[in-house]
Formats: C-alpha cells, structure tokens, sequence
C-alpha cells in the first residue's frame, strides 16, 4: 500500500500519538438547525478531501514521527468537529442525525445510530493488517523492518482485542437500550393519542408529539453516547498505533467511506427523476438539459414556444444555474435576454454566478456581473474556507475578485487566511492580504493568522503575514495620532477665527 514509504526505521511501534481529547461539547453552542448542519457537513467534507491529500503526501514523503503525530492530531481533531455538530443538530431532530438523512440511501442502510458502528474501526485495522502483511510478506520473511499495520506487536494486538470487547459491550447496551425505546412507541401512552376518539381528534399532532416527546429524548441520549463511543475508540485506537500506523489507517478509512458514497451517489443515480422528466433516459429533452448542453438553436426554438426562462427543477435551479455552471456564454446571454432572474438561488442558496465561479468560467461570471449579477454567496465564509483547505486557489481568487469579502469566516471563525496561512504559500497570503484580509484576525480559539503560520512552521507565509502585520499596526498608530490631533484642536486654532475685527458696539460690550 505504502510502497517504499513503510521501509523505514524512524518510528518505533510503541509511540503513542498524544491526542488531547477534551470535551469540545462543552465549549458550543447547544444548538445547530438542520440546514445549517447541512451546509457545515458539505464544508467538512472538503476539508477531508484536503486532509486526505496532506496525509498521502507526508506517507510518501515522510519526515518526522512528530509530523506524522500532529496530522493523526488534525484529523481526530477533525471528526470531533462533525461529532459535535450532528449532536448539536440532534437538538432540533434527533430523527434526522440517527437516520442519517444528509447521505445516500446505502450510506444511511449501513449505519448504526447516525454513524458507524465502533467496531468497525477495529475491524478495519485487522483488515488492514491482513492486508499489509500479504503485500509485505517479502520484506518481512527478508528480515527488513517495516512501520505498518503490518508489524502490529503482541502487545498492540492485545491492546486492541481489549478495546474491541469493551466497545462490543458498550454496542450492545446502547443497542439494547434502542430496542427497548422502539417497542415503547407502541405503549399505551403512544396508542391513545393516536387512536383519539372520536376519530378528528387523531390528526392533533400536539397530542402525539407530547406522547413521543420522551421516546424522542430518550433516543437522543442514545445518540449521544453512541458518538462519544466514537470518539472514544478512535482515540484508543490511535493511543495503540505508532503515528504512521494511525495515518495510514485514517487514510484507509477515509478512501472508504468515500467509496461507499461514490457507490450510493450511482445507485441513486440510476433510479433518479423527477417532475420535470430530467432523466437519464429523457436526456436533452427539457429545457434544463438544452441549456446544460449549451445549444443555443434549441434554446431560442423552447424559449419562442413560452417556456419560462426562470423555471427551476427538483433542485431549484434554473436553466441559467446550468448553463453558468458549464460557461455556455450564448445561452447565459440568451437566457438574461429573455428574462431569467439572474440573482435566483437554488435549493442550496447557489445562484448563476457562484455556479459559473466555480466551473472556472470567467466570461460567463464577467458577462453576469455586468448584467446585475451580485456575489451575493451564501455561507461566502465556509465557501472560501473550504476552498483553501482543498488548494483550490483559483476558485477562491475567482470569488474575491467578484467581491466576496477574504474576511467572511467558516463556523470556527476562521477567515481563508487562517488556512492559508497554515498550509499555504506566501504566494496565496499575498493575494489575500492585497485585497483585504485582516491579519489580526481571530477565530473561536483566539488564533490569528500568524499563530497558524508559526505552529506550522510556515515560514515563508509567516514573513509575509509578520511584514502584513507591521504595516497593519503602523496604520492603526496613525489613525490614533490623527484622531488625537482632532480632539486636542480648539475651535480658535483657525487663523480666520482668530483675527476677527470687532465693531465699536462689540468693544463696548467687552468693556
């Protein structure tokens, strides 16, 4: 798997990863609306997607055992972001969080209240050993000395067989426990709100929903021992693993779970449609799919037959969002001709011109600006910050030039410059700072850009944020001094005050 990344002699088996848990719940807020959590969870997918790279990276190119360390640190840190937000999602529908609703259908069949069972990380790591062995069995009959899951020791083994049975007991409590809870809806509490007579009353859900509500609270406590069961493996876990094991084993985990969702996204795919018959067996024949394929001819043949340029899909999108988002400039051009709402969002607050950013087409996002577009980007803040973590520099240029504001901050508070600042060039600081970025600015932590260059030993990007910062301070000790000379002045400092001529009838009155 590692190929000659795992011939190496720099890190002892018996490292630990010092992984400082804490209970982050304590510290946010108690609630977080389903929308939001939907917008949050899209944000931290791309920030795996970027933490993924970083591993692959250090993996073939390793440095230090400290390196791998604060990356197994990253990540854990990481999950707990997600943990934390789907309990406090879970405040608003604990329904939503345990069936998972926010994934594929294969996705949410396969999960174990809201996440994967416990187990399953331990089981992974057998596979994954199982693995390694087979295709390191060469190197390890050769006497070569190898750092991965491989050459798991006796006393790893043990440590991790002693975490399995105590996380199998724990599985089967709360499970247990589920079943209990789920017979309960059928108690005699459940069945009299709901069988109310006479009959009209049955459709006062107040009745019913007070009838449920401890089910419902007693399901959320479920959930939430079944997430710090989560964590608390995993942090077990990564405490038996040296730290290239545990980086390794991360980036196994994520590749799955990403290859579980690819496959859900295609079983969806292949039963999809909707009301407006965009299928994939009526391809090209709606609007939709006129303007996503960029003909133009039959574009104006289904606009001159009345079809409203502003219509939306299951999705909410217009044919202008898909021809923005593929840069057919004719058909963006005809479409804001004819009327479309060049401001419109989608289902996820997405409008024309975020689309047209985002797909890299300049002409099409110049064209709508110039027609009214405004970069008017919801959650503009996780969208540049998302955008960062995953090195997509173009993109997050393309929304600055547009006039998104570098300041706007993901959930953590973090501005794009926080992350470039901790992963990267001097080259990226630079353009940020040239239009706008606050280098003092903090996140929930209190970190500013700088810190984050520092901790990283960033050090080109730290120069650029120190020299930034300089001039920050240098303009503000100016802005002081001139607000000091303004309220020391009098109001006879001006000569032409000073130098009045007084009238006979104004000196006798002096006198």
């Amino acid at each position: 798997m590692m190929g000659d990344a795992a011939r190496l002699t720099l890190y002892p088996s018996k490292a630990k990863v010092p992984i400082d848990m804490g209970d982050e719940t304590e510290s946010k807020p108690s609630y977080l609306s389903i929308p939001s959590f939907r917008r949050f969870h899209n944000v931290w997918v791309g920030q795996e997607d970027a933490l993924l790279s970083e591993l692959k990276a250090a993996l073939e190119n390793p440095t230090t055992e400290q390196g791998f360390a604060r990356l197994v640190r990253k990540c854990y840190q990481h999950f707990s972001e997600a943990v934390n937000a789907k309990i406090r999602a879970s405040h608003e529908d604990v329904t939503y969080v345990t069936s998972g609703a926010w994934k594929t259908p294969l996705e949410a069949g396969l999960m174990w209240m809201g996440g994967w069972r416990p187990r399953t990380a331990i089981v992974l790591a057998y596979s994954l050993m199982g693995i390694q062995i087979e295709n390191e069995l060469q190197q390890l009959l050769e006497g070569i000395i190898l750092q991965s899951m491989a050459t798991l020791t006796a006393k790893q083994l043990a440590r991790l067989d002693a975490i399995q049975q105590y996380t199998s007991t724990k599985e089967k409590e709360i499970s247990n426990r589920l079943s209990v809870l789920q017979i309960l809806v059928a108690d005699q509490q459940t069945i009299r709100a709901t069988i109310a007579d006479p009959p009209s009353e049955s459709s006062n859900m107040a009745v019913t929903r007070d009838a449920m509500e401890p089910k419902l609270t007693g399901l959320q406590d479920l959930f939430i021992e079944a997430e710090k069961l989560r964590l608390r493996t995993l942090q077990e876990l990564f405490a038996v693993l040296s730290p290239i094991q545990a980086a390794q084993y991360i980036v196994a985990a994520i590749q799955v779970a990403k290859a579980f969702c690819k496959l859900g996204e295609q079983f969806q795919e292949a039963h999809s449609g909707d009301a407006n018959g965009r299928s994939s067996r009526d391809s090209g024949s709606n609007v939709w799919d006129i303007a996503f394929q960029g003909d133009v001819k039959r574009l104006r043949e289904a606009l001159d037959m009345g079809l409203d340029p502003s219509d939306i899909d299951y999705e909410g999108r217009t044919p202008l969002h898909l021809a923005a988002g593929k840069g057919h400039l004719e058909c963006v051009a005809l479409l804001v001709e004819r009327g479309a709402e060049i401001n419109v969002k989608d289902n996820d607050g997405v409008t024309p011109l975020l689309d047209a950013l985002k797909g890299g087409h300049d002409e099409a996002a110049k064209f709508l600006r110039n027609n009214g577009a405004r970069p008017d980007v919801k959650d503009a803040g996780n969208e540049l910050c998302k955008a960062a973590a995953c090195g997509d520099m173009e993109f997050l240029e393309r929304l600055v030039e547009a006039g998104v504001d570098p300041n706007e901050t993901d959930y953590s508070q973090r501005t794009p410059l926080h992350i470039v600042a901790a992963e990267g060039t001097a080259k990226d600081a630079e353009f940020l700072v040239h239009n706008g970025a606050d280098v003092l600015a903090k996140d929930r932590h209190g970190y500013t850009p700088v810190d984050e260059a520092r901790d990283t030993n960033n050090n080109a990007t730290l120069r650029v944020l120190e020299a930034a910062v300089l001039q920050r301070q240098q303009e503000l000790d100016d802005e002081d001094d001139t607000s000091d000379e303004t309220s020391s002045s009098s109001p006879f400092d001006n000569k032409d005050d000073v130098d009045m001529v007084l009238t006979e009838e104004d000196q006798c009155s002096a006198c």
